[in-house]
């Protein structure tokens, strides 16, 4: 009963997600992207304060798994940086996203949640500044 409740929720959150990006502008989708950034870290750094000794499995294997869509979003993110038209403000994004990317694999690799935590900060630094420009733009 357990697995057919847990199955049915995962579900109906895929149907969910899928609603919200068909529909999105796309300053939304990088909202979007930024939120399921955070969760990822989120769930990640939840993981890694209870992982001893590379125990319990399932732990170990969600942070990775966390940690790897996180780090997926981030490149998709770096990889559409209008370089041309986006000035001084890319270039600082891209050097930022490189500096997440390489600090993320550290800190999967390493089992630090304290990087996580820096990079969700930066995150959400970023996240605000983007969610300033959306508000102005409605």
């Amino acid at each position: 009963m357990m697995y057919s409740q847990n199955r049915g929720a995962a579900q109906y959150r895929a149907v969910r997600s899928h609603g919200l990006v068909a529909d999105a502008s796309p300053t939304r989708l990088v909202q979007i992207m930024f939120e399921q950034v955070l969760t990822n870290l989120a769930t990640a750094g939840g993981c890694m304060g209870r992982i001893t000794n590379n125990r319990p499995l399932d732990d170990v294997t969600t942070k990775g798994r966390s940690i790897g869509k996180a780090i997926a979003l981030i490149g998709q993110l770096n990889a559409t940086l209008d370089m041309e038209r986006g000035g001084e403000v890319a270039a600082n994004l891209r050097s930022l996203y490189v500096y997440m990317l390489s600090r993320l694999t550290l800190a999967n690799a390493t089992n630090d949640a304290q990087i996580v935590a820096e990079i969700s900060k930066l995150v959400r630094e970023i996240k605000s500044g983007w969610d300033q420009i959306v508000t102005g733009a409605r």
